[in-house]
């Protein structure tokens, strides 16, 4: 399976929405089921960058969400957060402070965040994103 990382990034963030939105109980097997689906290929076969950056955010959700709860605006709580909004967040900030990729920048990772919100969210929701992930990144 050859990927650009811009098409992985974006398989990431569906699986990253499939688990919230399933709610599933960080079951390895749910997770790989979940990867497979999405990827449409056997585990085996999923690109190591797309598995790495999936696990280390799950497995990282709670400090993350704690990141993402104490930087959103007053008005607004993790719970009532949109799961699109919140899978792209949850990924993007796994991607930069729990994987080992050099290449992977601040500005590089909120442009991705912002493209995958853009298509996938309402109008505007992408200066959301890009302010909560300005904050924490």
């Amino acid at each position: 399976m050859e990927l650009s990382r811009n098409q992985e990034q974006e398989k990431i963030m569906q699986v990253v929405y499939g688990y919230l939105f399933y709610q599933v109980n960080n079951k390895e097997e749910d997770i790989k089921t979940l990867m497979e689906g999405v990827y449409e290929d056997e585990y085996e076969n999923i690109p190591t960058f797309s598995k790495e950056v999936i696990v280390k955010s799950l497995l990282n959700q709670p400090e993350i969400d704690k990141l993402i709860a104490e930087n959103l605006s007053a008005k607004l709580r993790l719970d009532r957060l949109n799961i699109v909004g919140h899978a792209i967040l949850l990924f993007s900030i796994g991607e930069v402070k729990y994987c080992s990729f050099e290449d992977v920048s601040k500005a590089t990772m909120i442009n991705v965040a912002v493209e995958l919100a853009k298509k996938y969210l309402d109008d505007k929701e992408y200066r959301f994103i890009n302010a909560v992930l300005d904050k924490i990144l």
